[in-house]
């Protein structure tokens, strides 16, 4: 109801040019990614974060994640994983989110690392889009509808010849499973939503069958998790904290604090800046109060509430999982950098 009724105010006025550009945030950050030396300089900048505030609407004081010097669609294509297998035995296929690609690879890589150390075959392919929820939640329904429908087709291909759809964003899976056939008919949108799931949801369900590797090596930390709302919402008996609990030596605190109070892309308006920070007072709380070294969560939007009060870093399940597998050994170095004192064992 509340989409609808957001649809028919858009049909009837149009987005406001700050929701125009957060809906589209994917280009303006392929852009910066051409130049992501100057774009972090200018994320630091207060001058320029004080120009970007007037001409964008996107809070001054909001922290924005950095820019990373190579997406991860290229090293995908580096590392051949964009060539579909039509081989049999378990296969993904990854639906990249506009933060995994373009701002920390190192959560897109920690799924690739993962899911090969399962002889899960990764499939990337290059036609793929974004999902395109903030378009959704602000009422832009008649531009999705025409954006979708060659995805879906595609997508639906791919899970005929036996790909399960996996994403490591929650807000992804929920658009796929729930939000897309609400806005379009037919077989193929039906056929996407059944197949497909989060990313650690896909491998708790191998671990309940007995699938998991469980060679990791000991983790001498100690985390807090936040359950992201949209991964509540697909599985409210699932949370990323149970494959965390797998890991020996780590120490997994819930936080248990409520929702993050970003909404998306609402807590990035200047505007909504300090509301978004009363509702997630909780959660900043939390994270300021914790003897935990750093946080853990899936939500990209809750990772910048829980990183917005602290220096602590905030980091995906996955990447912990990849690091506990004695793979991609530069997740160590990226905490410690965030994180000065943590010696991660």
């Amino acid at each position: 109801m509340m989409v609808e009724l957001k649809a028919q105010h858009t049909a009837t006025h149009g987005l406001s040019p700050t929701d125009r550009l957060l809906s589209r945030m994917d280009i303006l950050t392929n852009l910066a990614s051409r130049f992501p030396r100057l774009a972090n300089w200018a994320m630091e900048s207060r001058t320029m974060r004080w120009l970007l505030e007037k001409t964008t609407g996107i809070a001054f004081s909001r922290r924005l994640p950095q820019i990373a010097r190579q997406s991860f669609m290229r090293w995908a294509a580096k590392n051949r994983l964009t060539r579909p297998n039509r081989g049999a035995g378990r296969k993904v296929l990854y639906v990249v989110d506009q933060y995994a690609n373009w701002n920390n690879p190192l959560v897109a890589m920690a799924l690739v690392q993962v899911m090969q150390h399962q002889k899960v075959e990764v499939y990337v392919p290059t036609w793929q889009s974004v999902t395109w929820m903030t378009k959704i939640a602000m009422g832009d329904i008649d531009r999705v509808r025409k954006l979708i429908v060659p995805q879906i087709r595609q997508l639906a291909d791919a899970v005929r010849q036996g790909y399960t759809i996996v994403t490591t964003e929650p807000t992804a899976a929920l658009c796929l499973q729930h939000e897309y056939p609400q806005l379009i008919g037919g077989e193929d949108v039906k056929l996407v939503a059944t197949n497909t799931v989060e990313a650690g949801q896909y491998l708790w369900d191998m671990h309940t069958r007995n699938e998991l590797e469980l060679d990791f090596k000991p983790l001498t930390m100690s985390v807090i998790y936040h359950t992201p709302c949209h991964l509540r919402a697909m599985n409210p008996e699932y949370s990323g904290m149970q494959l965390l609990s797998l890991i020996p030596g780590l120490t997994v605190h819930h936080a248990d604090a409520g929702c993050s109070g970003m909404a998306g892309t609402y807590g990035l308006k200047r505007e909504a800046y300090r509301t978004s920070l009363r509702v997630g007072w909780g959660l900043i709380s939390a994270m300021q109060q914790t003897t935990s070294q750093i946080g853990s969560t899936e939500c990209t939007s809750c990772k910048l509430q829980m990183e917005q009060g602290v220096d602590k870093p905030t980091i995906h399940p996955l990447a912990l999982l990849a690091y506990a597998y004695g793979r991609l050994p530069e997740i160590r170095t990226w905490i410690q950098s965030r994180n000065e004192g943590l010696t991660v064992r």
